[in-house]
């Protein structure tokens, strides 16, 4: 075991190990150990383990609607819609934007052909015409003497004109609510005036979403919450080996939250099903990430849609087919929140990384990633940037192979430090305390230039209405986009981590030569060594 106090190397290394020593995670949490397992000061309020979130979206479905023609030539085709909404607006939180005063509902809403339920692009879903062509003409029906009011379609041009494509993407609308409205409505499409959908919502002041992912007395603009948010683990292959699959889930998912609480992220939004969270909550490690709020299990019903490629379409839907569509539900959930939250959407195979030894997050928010705060005159939270693109460096080991590196994430393992009477200090950088070490620790080869522009994942504050989202991108209906530099923060991907799909070891002179040009040495600052070189850590 080392003693940072006593530690005689340099400054920078000494500068790492300190800040190491500060990281409010437990080591014994993935060793399944009893104890204190998670703390953090500035974690979310606990959340009921047996109660998974909505974040307060209610779906409406089916509700029909009938299409001209869809891009399969067929004409006057009835189809279905998917609705989600979210009230929002009107809680006189501190730290919302101006366009957050006043009361109004947001939908979500995605269109589904009966005719051909796998029209699809790259393995994901496509809507069966494009936005510019046809869209949904809702309203909401109030009671009398109310008014019946229309749904206006958020995006314009200026969010079109930033994204490629309009059909993977689903329609975002917008319904200003007049003072004193009522809690429940009728949704109506007009193709068919009298089917009327009723939905019932309460005020997004008195749901309690926001204040408990983002409490204002411990997350404000200057050290705003950050979560992470990714969609349905399902099985690529989805066998009905669940017992297997859903094991593998749950040693990922620890070593995943783990990582990135030790990393100063708040915590995971996870998107589960019923049978994912009934498999989850049997293991207990994973209730208690769940207990302390650092794992949230949100509610997701879209079920498997997997088939065989029996149209020539192409790449058939695959296991995260809906991944538009859950990544546009978290940013329409948490657009009632104001800008003391952060979101990003990412994957289960890629890890947040600061490349400066010991920097946790916030620190980046304040320091490199660029103007992120203002305030208006009337004291309103106005940031011009409200979108961060970051850039994804390919992460490989030269310890384990390749058809290997899955099965090593499926086992947790210990970060480097522990708790004493004292405080915190580092436990150590080898086996010496009986612990498997987390499996980050054995990835030693960097991708030399990042992934292309358009392969970047977005952290954006959600309270700027980002709508049109897909994979890698959406448009913010409130302030711009900006690409942050990698040396602030990145994500390091895991090409292999649920399949062998990559390489840089090879024996002829040739593959060598190739590989030296695309992999450099590569060591994370959490387990350099003593008289290791700060530089192997950085991008």
């Amino acid at each position: 075991t080392m003693h940072l106090c006593r530690s005689s190397r340099s400054g920078g290394l000494m500068n790492y190990y300190l800040a190491l020593a500060f990281f409010q995670l437990v080591a014994k949490l993935v060793s399944g150990l009893k104890g204190s397992l998670v703390f953090n000061p500035a974690s979310p309020y606990p959340q009921n383990i047996y109660d998974p979130t909505s974040l307060g979206v209610r779906v409406v479905r089916p509700v029909y609607a009938i299409v001209p023609r869809t891009r399969d030539g067929h004409h006057n085709v009835t189809v279905v819609l998917t609705i989600w909404l979210r009230r929002v607006g009107a809680t006189q939180g501190p730290y919302d934007m101006p366009h957050q005063s006043k009361d109004s509902i947001r939908l979500l809403v995605w269109v589904d052909s009966p005719r051909n339920l796998h029209m699809r692009v790259f393995g994901h879903l496509n809507l069966p015409i494009e936005h510019y062509q046809w869209h949904p003409h809702l309203s909401l029906e109030t009671a009398l003497p109310g008014l019946v009011l229309k749904a206006t379609l958020e995006p314009t041009s200026r969010q079109y004109s930033t994204v490629w494509g309009q059909s993977p993407r689903p329609y975002s609308f917008h319904v200003a609510l007049p003072p004193g409205s009522s809690d429940c409505f009728k949704i109506i499409e007009a193709s068919f005036p009298k089917h009327k959908a009723p939905v019932c919502l309460p005020s997004a002041a008195s749901d309690g979403v926001c204040n408990s992912l983002a409490p204002p007395d411990s997350f404000n603009l200057t050290r705003p919450a950050l979560y992470n948010a990714i969609g349905p683990i399902r099985n690529p292959r989805s066998t009905r080996d669940w017992n297997s699959h859903m094991s593998w889930v749950s040693g990922r998912l620890i070593n995943y939250v783990t990582y990135h609480v030790a990393m100063g992220v708040t915590g995971l939004l996870q998107y589960t099903d019923e049978l994912m969270r009934s498999f989850l909550m049997q293991n207990m490690q994973i209730v208690e990430l769940v207990r302390r709020g650092h794992l949230r299990l949100v509610e997701w019903d879209m079920p498997e849609r997997a088939h065989d490629d029996t149209d020539g379409a192409g790449r058939p839907l695959g296991y995260n087919y809906d991944q538009a569509l859950f990544a546009s539900h978290v940013l329409l959930g948490l657009s009632a929140c104001g800008a003391n939250l952060v979101l990003l959407v990412t994957d289960l195979d890629e890890y947040l990384y600061f490349p400066k030894p010991g920097r946790r997050w916030p620190e980046p928010w304040a320091t490199c990633m660029g103007p992120t705060s203002s305030v208006t005159d009337s004291g309103h939270a106005q940031p011009r940037i409200t979108v961060f693109q970051l850039q994804r460096y390919d992460l490989l080991t030269s310890h384990v192979a390749p058809k290997d590196e899955s099965r090593l994430w499926a086992t947790p393992g210990a970060l480097p430090i522990a708790e004493n009477e004292t405080g915190w200090r580092a436990a150590g950088h080898g086996d010496d305390n009986g612990q498997l070490q987390h499996p980050m620790s054995q990835y030693d080869l960097l991708s030399i230039q990042p992934m292309a522009r358009m392969h970047v994942k977005q952290a954006q504050l959600p309270a700027a209405r980002v709508v049109l989202f897909f994979v890698h991108e959406g448009a913010p209906m409130i302030g711009f986009k900006q690409l942050v530099h990698h040396r602030c923060m990145a994500l390091l991907h895991l090409p292999n981590f649920f399949r062998d799909r990559r390489s840089a070891n090879g024996s002829s002179d040739s593959t060598k030569r190739q590989n030296a040009l695309k992999w450099r040495p590569f060591r994370h600052w959490m387990f350099l060594k003593p008289g290791d070189a700060t530089t192997q850590s950085g991008l």
